[in-house]
């Protein structure tokens, strides 16, 4: 039995079809008065409650091999912070005393983001474990990620993690997946993206880049993660590194659309100034375009999957079948 958080994500969906596909018996958390409609056509067992509750995390966690941990509260921006640690942090933090507690082994999704960005293409990221070279690579050649309420509450449930490893003994691996698009967008997450890039009149992408990659396959190397990787151990399951004005080309084109994708320059940092200051002097809500989630835009989140490759065998299909699979799901969403 594996025991799943955030089965109703994107890619939490995506690991829990992969274990139904490969004969896992599977248990997945669902929040009281959350459709369970992602699971209709699954042979899993739904747990009603949330990560608050300890004692549904340990009727949940009881009798499992293991642990995937992929529920996450997500706002790139300055607010929410206290509600970000909640979620991200302390739920995190109760997971880890139930795995302990019940000897099921951890597999916590982290991001990207708790790891640096990229100085260019040329020389993207590799695991914070790696050889020293590969520590030295991180330090030298990254760019500390913006302390948005997400970066900093991903990064203090890693070391939620690791400190259960080294203190108690605790069975873990942690996981950075990149940007993930595809099928199984329910609610939408990053499907949101190319929503917006193909109904936007004007398109104008920040000069940064992601690691783009699809979440069947990034599941594919959770499982395999999940039963094959030693204690302890980090992965990047990560892709195709593009600049934000080739993923939305790539997207336009999967749409049919064949609107110009412009390059903002940077004086749209300025931008993002403002509106921080602006919210300092007037009460206005934090919206998705805010000053943290510009400068997010600005830098290269570019990312080496090598280490997923070799040791667990993680494998990516093409950028345009990802593409054209998510904007299947998503132009069908409301019928499925």
């Amino acid at each position: 039995m594996i025991f799943v958080t955030g089965g109703t994500g994107l890619l939490g969906n995506c690991i829990v079809r992969e274990l139904c596909r490969r004969g896992h018996e599977t248990r997945v958390l669902c929040r009281q008065g959350t459709s369970t409609k992602p699971f209709d056509d699954l042979p899993v067992e739904i747990v009603e409650g949330d990560l608050s509750d300890v004692s549904v995390l340990d009727r949940a966690i009881e009798g499992t091999q293991a642990t995937i941990h992929s529920a996450a509260y997500i706002h790139i921006g300055w607010d929410n912070l206290p509600l970000s640690r909640e979620v991200n942090v302390a739920g995190t933090e109760r997971i880890a005393q139930a795995c302990v507690r019940h000897g099921s082994r951890l597999t916590h999704i982290s991001t990207v983001d708790t790891l640096p960005a990229a100085l260019s293409r040329e020389t993207p990221i590799v695991e914070p474990d790696s050889d020293k070279a590969g520590i030295l690579a991180n330090a030298t050649h990254g760019v500390a990620k913006t302390p948005c309420s997400y970066v900093v509450s991903k990064s203090e449930a890693e070391a939620v993690v690791q400190k259960f490893v080294s203190e108690q003994d605790l069975d873990a691996i942690i996981l950075h997946p990149g940007f993930m698009l595809g099928p199984y967008d329910w609610k939408p997450s990053s499907g949101r993206m190319m929503l917006e890039v193909s109904k936007a009149p004007l398109v104008a992408a920040p000069p940064g880049g992601c690691s783009v990659c699809d979440a069947r396959d990034v599941a594919a190397g959770v499982v395999n993660a999940t039963n094959l990787a030693p204690k302890g151990r980090h992965y990047i399951l990560a892709g195709q590194n593009l600049t934000y004005q080739e993923l939305w080309r790539a997207m336009l084109t999967v749409v049919g659309s064949r609107k110009h994708v412009y390059r903002l320059g940077p004086l749209v940092k300025l931008l993002g100034s403002a509106l921080d200051i602006s919210r300092m002097i007037l009460p206005i809500r934090e919206g998705d375009v805010n000053g943290a989630s510009i400068r997010m835009g600005y830098l290269n989140h570019y990312y080496s999957s090598q280490r997923a490759e070799l040791e667990l065998g993680y494998q990516r299909r093409p950028l345009d079948e990802t593409l054209s699979d998510a904007w299947d799901w998503l132009s069908h969403k409301d019928s499925r």
